[in-house]
């Protein structure tokens, strides 16, 4: 593994997560985090460290964070930024030289991306098939750690000090919540914890060699696990899908789980297909438009509190969400949407009701409330004016798709 970290990809892909870091924080008022993050030096020195047995990270910090539209709270568990960006580095390790996970699995491994997930349904998706979907109830935070641990020891043989620091971390009790120390029990591979993704993808390897072998079409991405398959089956596959992940200790969540009869439209990975036309999903769109409220009100507030501008607020929430939709134009990573969207969609309808949500929420700050004055107190023109781009307009300036430039299934 050492000869791994001291290679030259490696500096190249701590370099480029650094350069994420420091993007990722541009948009803080404070300044302190991204002026103290650690040198390459340092990481390196500590992924060493980590390696060689000679380092276990202390317990992480457990963040509570909001899920859209519910009173419900979603856990993770971040780790200070040294182990942190330790780990993140020996995460990228261990999936270059221990992935021999199947092509169904689709999240957290290199040269995978969000399009080839959706390509590969796309591909192998068949009018007559019935299309089942499911989630994992709170999956990395529900794994078995015991189970893991034998997993980590059977699959890392050549590695023993480090799958003996990654069970101490997993068998370690103890969180940081507020400033309070308190013990948790059961925490999983902790979601947040850079390693958690390798780690979640080894405990479902077994599950992933029988699923494989239900359907016609098996798909997961993380805890998103799509199949298709005669609409006669449908019901006993998810039968078989439940009693599988409950002899692992996990439950799917009924709630996103759907049974698409042969034709009907069906959703994965953030995107719906139906008849050809590829568009955002509503949990896409419900989700942005959920981020854009909150930061409108959140800017709003500000706004208020410091006697400042209407434009200073708008300017700075434009910036945030041109950054989220389009990034700097540089080396920007998948997450952007220009990237992960934009190349696979063949329609702009879910575009364009972000962008209508968008300019009624930058109208917003301007008087705190929804009504006709604020289209002339923040004009179109003004928006533009101060850096905002519609998503629609960029995805035709950039793609110009048609519906014949997205490769969709063909049947006689």
């Amino acid at each position: 593994m050492l000869d791994l970290l001291n290679s030259d990809g490696m500096r190249v892909y701590l370099e480029e997560a650094l350069e994420l870091e420091r993007r990722k924080f541009r948009f803080d008022s404070d300044d302190r985090r991204k002026e103290n993050m650690p040198a390459e030096a340092e990481i390196l020195a500590r992924a060493a460290e980590i390696v060689m047995g000679r380092h276990t990270p202390s317990f992480p910090e457990k963040v509570l964070i909001s899920k859209l539209g519910t009173q419900k709270k979603r856990v993770i568990y971040v780790y200070d930024d040294l182990n942190r960006l330790a780990l993140k580095l020996i995460q990228h390790m261990v999936s270059i030289r221990y992935d021999r996970f199947l092509p169904c699995c689709l999240a957290f491994r290199p040269g995978f991306s969000i399009q080839g997930a959706f390509r590969d349904a796309l591909r192998h998706y068949c009018p007559n098939f019935s299309c089942v979907r499911t989630d994992i109830s709170d999956y990395f935070n529900s794994i078995d750690t015991d189970r893991m641990s034998l997993l980590i020891q059977e699959s890392l043989p050549d590695s023993v000090p480090l799958t003996t620091v990654i069970e101490r971390m997993l068998r370690n009790p103890y969180v940081k919540v507020g400033d309070e120390v308190i013990c948790e029990t059961q925490k999983g591979v902790m979601a947040g914890m850079p390693l958690a993704p390798f780690l979640a993808n080894l405990y479902l390897h077994a599950f992933d060699k029988e699923a494989v072998t239900w359907a016609p079409l098996y798909l997961r991405y993380s805890d998103d696990l799509i199949f298709f398959c005669r609409p006669d089956d449908a019901e006993h596959l998810l039968d078989k899908v439940r009693t599988a992940l409950s002899a692992l200790g996990l439950s799917v969540n009924e709630d996103k789980t759907q049974i698409s009869a042969p034709g009907e439209e069906w959703s994965f990975l953030g995107l719906a297909y139906n008849q050809g036309q590829i568009d955002l999903s509503d949990g896409a769109i419900d989700k942005m438009q959920g981020k854009i409220s909150r930061a409108a009100k959140k800017l709003y507030r500000w706004r208020i509190r410091k006697n400042a501008s209407t434009e200073r607020a708008a300017r700075a929430m434009i910036r945030k969400f041109q950054f989220k939709f389009y990034g700097t134009g540089l080396r920007d990573d998948e997450l952007t949407w220009s990237k992960w969207y934009f190349p696979m969609l063949n329609c702009h309808y879910g575009l364009s009701q972000i962008d209508q949500h968008m300019q009624m929420w930058i109208r917003y700050i301007a008087s705190g409330s929804h009504c006709k004055k604020n289209y002339s107190l923040v004009g179109y023109d003004m928006m533009k004016e101060w850096g905002y781009v519609p998503l629609k307009a960029a995805y035709y300036s950039r793609f110009r798709k048609t519906k014949n430039d997205i490769e969709t299934p063909q049947h006689q």
